[in-house]
């Protein structure tokens, strides 16, 4: 069912009438795409409220569940601090401890996105970035690889000039320390939201 009009309860009502999917216009043609893939393989999305109704809520939700994000962040705390901030947010995450390891976790799997530390040993932030943004940029299945992937630096220096220093190693945002829980979700929103490469 689509409708141009939405109100409280329709949800409900379009379950209940037995509609397998609800989606309100205008609708972007990745969600129609989506909503349609979801209806005709019979997947329903994780955490949908309505038992089987699929909506851009319940899509867009299920979405973050799929996403993987690598923290790259040598202090064990911060690791902890922040790693609970992504699973309470829904996403999956991965950890580097340094630069070194940031580049190998690369090799290994996809991910959507990295919170970068800046200053770690082995191999700091920034050199890591550099190295990255070297590599070629593709896309397989729908993930952002190597060298397109949003980078968001993480720092504890909130001094002036810090944030054009991390622009300029080729991070796309910053994030100081310590991490704000809605700075860090809204910072994802944005990023994981654009479109790859």
């Amino acid at each position: 069912m689509m409708t141009s009009v939405g109100r409280r309860g329709d949800a409900a009502r379009m379950s209940d009438k037995g509609f397998a999917a609800y989606l309100t216009k205008p609708v972007k043609e990745t969600l129609l795409r989506e909503c349609l893939e979801t209806v005709i393989h019979g997947r329903t999305p994780k955490s949908s409220r309505m038992e089987n109704l699929i909506t851009r809520h319940s899509i867009a939700e299920s979405r973050i569940h799929e996403v993987r994000v690598l923290l790259v962040e040598d202090n064990v705390i911060n690791q902890k601090v922040t790693t609970a901030v992504l699973d309470k947010l829904g996403y999956r995450t991965e950890i580097a401890a340094n630069g070194l390891e940031a580049l190998e976790s690369l090799e290994k799997m996809p991910f959507d996105l990295i919170i970068m530390d800046c200053e770690m040993p082995e191999m700091d932030g920034y050199e890591a970035t550099r190295k990255i943004r070297e590599w070629k940029t593709h896309e397989n299945e729908g993930i952002r690889q190597k060298g397109g992937l949003p980078i968001i630096a993480m720092t504890a220096h909130a001094l002036e000039g810090e944030r054009e220093k991390c622009l300029a190693a080729g991070m796309d945002d910053f994030l100081s320390k310590p991490v704000s829980p809605n700075n860090l979700a809204e910072l994802l929103k944005t990023w994981l939201s654009r479109p790859t490469g």
